[in-house]
């Protein structure tokens, strides 16, 4: 555009060389807005002639204004919420949209540089049809590395921004456990709630003898749940529950014993009465079916058993809570920044099930978490469910950013680990995982060119930094970030080869999930 050409040659005459980028440059009623970087920070950038500036100059907090000739006006803006939320007013694909049932995959960012690698490896794979939760990150998340929700999504705008990405996204708060998190939440402008009710989840409830079970039992919360232990029994008791394929190759016939009903209701009844809680509470902010939901009762200790994963979409059936997604706890482990532990014919005939009863009792998408890197079946996930599934990452793009740290400054990674190394065993005691310190090498007694194999393409390395991630990013000495301004200051002088690494491993995920050869 003429307009940007005048901007950029003003500045060049002044001795200051900006960096556009083109792919952000958009015109709204004869006001050209655009991002660019200087020293190593990107910046909204408007230029317009002096008629449209009254229409705008109010909306946008400025660092720097002024003229470019007798016909244009510029204004330099920082990229902070205020301006965020200016920006989503006059372009919509900046807000994140509701997806029901589309297939989705979360794609975190820690760090709130990532982003662009994401659309990308979205853009990269065409066609099929699969929408990007751009903005996911939870609450635990969140506080571990000192964002707020508003960050989260403010973050995510100026990405879609600065990529011109138009097709759409979700914002997903994610593992939302009590009112205040779908406030904050709320108010950032998130589209998809993701409700975790673990806290809430029995799991002894595999291990109780039947007269423990009997007294648990009697103190379900029946007033939430609208009814009493007899309707239980009246409803699931000795009932059988067909499962089966639309072509009706694949059936199954499942009932509950008194056993089952009981161990089921123990386990998860609770849970669905505090995901009630809060759903009504969304509804009361946003209005009944105006966002995605999810429930998540991923982080148990024990398996959901098929017969518990009907009673589950039972109930919330019942109450009236419809979901886009639930998120189980499958067969085998699905350990952080790792490939996925367990018997692979397993996870495809118990998973296999799951989505029958999904299709049959919903429909609800699947979701997966702690879905990065689990590579080996994600093909059978892909064969199995089709376009009924979330994939859910987050940690897999911090990794990624190290990447870009251990091929650019090698002693900043070396510095990384060691912190890593003396916040593990605390770091790790929220993660159900493998790795002990006695598998870590000694940092120092690996040569530059093998830190990365060492650390992050071995699973004790990986799981090692994955899981001290908060504790990285949020250290300070002497009240100065210790490690996070020199991360974002490598990522910054090497955008571009960042964006590369971040793409190419989101974009292995969609093939190997979503492939035709599936």
């Amino acid at each position: 555009m003429d307009q940007v050409e005048a901007f950029i040659d003003h500045f060049r005459s002044m001795g200051r060389e900006l960096k556009i980028y083109d792919s952000s440059i958009m015109e709204r009623d004869g006001v050209v807005f655009f991002m660019a970087k200087e020293n190593g920070a990107r910046r909204l950038c408007i230029v317009c002639d002096p008629s449209r500036l009254e229409d705008i100059k109010d909306d946008f907090l400025t660092s720097e204004k002024g003229w470019i000739n007798d016909s244009l006006l510029y204004m330099i803006c920082p990229c902070n919420s205020h301006n965020a939320s200016s920006l989503r007013r006059i372009f919509q694909f900046l807000n994140p949209k509701v997806i029901g049932l589309t297939p989705a995959i979360g794609t975190g960012d820690r760090i709130g540089l990532a982003t662009p690698g994401h659309i990308r490896a979205i853009r990269k794979i065409r066609g099929i049809g699969i929408v990007p939760v751009l903005a996911q990150q939870s609450i635990r998340e969140m506080e571990r590395t000192c964002r707020s929700p508003q960050d989260v999504m403010d973050d995510v705008v100026w990405a879609v921004f600065q990529e011109g990405y138009k097709d759409g996204f979700a914002a997903d708060a994610d593992h939302l456990k009590t009112e205040e998190d779908v406030i904050a939440t709320f108010k950032a402008g998130f589209t998809m709630y993701t409700i975790d009710p673990s806290d809430y989840v029995d799991d002894g409830a595999d291990r109780y003898d039947m007269d423990t079970l009997k007294d648990k039992f009697k103190g379900l919360p029946w007033e939430e749940l609208g009814c009493n232990g007899e309707d239980y029994y009246r409803m699931y008791l000795d009932k059988e529950f067909e499962v089966a394929s639309e072509d009706e190759r694949e059936t199954f016939t499942l009932s509950f014993s008194e056993e089952d009903l009981l161990r089921a209701s123990v386990k998860y009844s609770s849970a669905i009465a505090h995901t009630l809680r809060l759903k009504r509470r969304i509804d009361s902010l946003l209005g009944k079916g105006r966002y995605d939901l999810e429930m998540s009762v991923d982080e148990t200790e024990t398996p959901t058993r098929p017969i518990e994963h009907i009673f589950i979409a039972l109930e919330l059936r019942r109450l009236g809570i419809k979901i886009q997604g639930l998120a189980l706890r499958f067969v085998g482990r699905f350990e952080k920044a790792i490939d996925y532990i367990g018997d692979l014919k397993e996870f495809e005939d118990t998973f296999r099930i799951h989505v029958l009863i999904a299709k049959n009792y919903g429909p609800y998408k699947l979701s997966i978490h702690s879905g990065s890197d689990k590579f080996s079946i994600y093909p059978i996930i892909g064969r199995v469910a089709g376009s009924l599934v979330h994939l859910k990452t987050a940690g897999t793009s911090y990794l990624e950013s190290l990447r870009l740290i251990v091929r650019r400054n090698p002693e900043l990674f070396r510095e990384i680990v060691k912190y890593s190394m003396k916040h593990f065993e605390d770091a790790k005691r929220s993660y159900h995982i493998s790795t002990e310190l006695s598998m870590i090498p000694d940092v120092d007694g690996v040569p530059d060119g093998d830190l990365e194999e060492t650390f992050l393409n071995s699973d004790p390395g990986r799981q090692l930094l994955h899981v001290t991630y908060g504790a990285v990013l949020t250290a300070k000495d002497g009240g100065k970030p210790l490690f996070l301004d020199r991360i974002k200051k490598v990522i910054m002088e090497n955008e571009e080869e960042y964006y590369e690494i971040i793409r190419k491993h989101i974009e292995r995920h969609i093939e190997m999930l979503w492939s035709t050869d599936n």
